[in-house]
């Protein structure tokens, strides 16, 4: 497969809908109350504050405010969870099934939101947008090298995904994303192991 043999692990890849609309996403739109009311894991961030949801505290509507206010709302995908059959699914086309799978997260996020300040991942990662527009700025230099400082990064390359688009992140390389500033934002990411 050319994508293993040339991309995984080398380098960034940006995959437009428009360019794989043969294939069939393991994934589309989003549900943000099926996930609530499933899922005792979620993490309310701004601009890389993180807190953990209280039920008892925050009610689905605090929720939604929160996300329309700006916030974010990261949510891994666990057993119970809707989502779940299509992380199962994608396990099983890598392979990486039981223990060894992949891990899965959904971002929603409220206008101009950024969930993540500019960070890396230990590991690869599958970006799969599924609802609005997200503009993200990936490292596009020193790739594969250690960088200690921030700075020493000089040449980073944006990427607007919008819904059905697909990107690939290599580990080790920078990135963060900010939702459209109009309109709410959700994307899903997959952790390769």
């Amino acid at each position: 497969n050319d994508f293993f043999r040339n991309i995984f692990g080398h380098r960034v890849a940006y995959f437009p809908s428009n360019q794989h609309r043969p294939l069939k996403p393991p994934m589309s739109g989003f549900d943000l109350s099926s996930l609530y009311d499933t899922n005792e894991w979620i993490s309310l961030r701004k601009r890389g504050s993180q807190d953990m949801l209280d039920k008892e505290k925050t009610s689905y509507d605090d929720l939604t405010e929160y996300i329309a206010g700006g916030g974010s709302a990261i949510i891994p995908v666990i057993p119970g969870d809707y989502l779940h059959d299509a992380k199962e699914q994608i396990d099983h086309a890598l392979g990486v099934e039981g223990e060894y799978g992949t891990s899965m997260n959904v971002y929603h996020s409220g206008p101009s939101a950024v969930a993540l300040n500019i960070h890396y991942d230990a590991y690869p990662v599958i970006v799969l947008q599924l609802q609005g527009q997200k503009e993200w700025i990936i490292q596009n230099d020193n790739f594969g090298q250690n960088v200690n400082d921030i700075t020493d990064i000089t040449d980073w390359r944006n990427v607007t995904l919008t819904a059905g688009d697909v990107l690939y992140i290599p580990k080790g390389v920078h990135h963060a994303a900010t939702g459209d500033p109009e309109h709410g934002s959700t994307h899903a990411t997959i952790g390769l192991p």
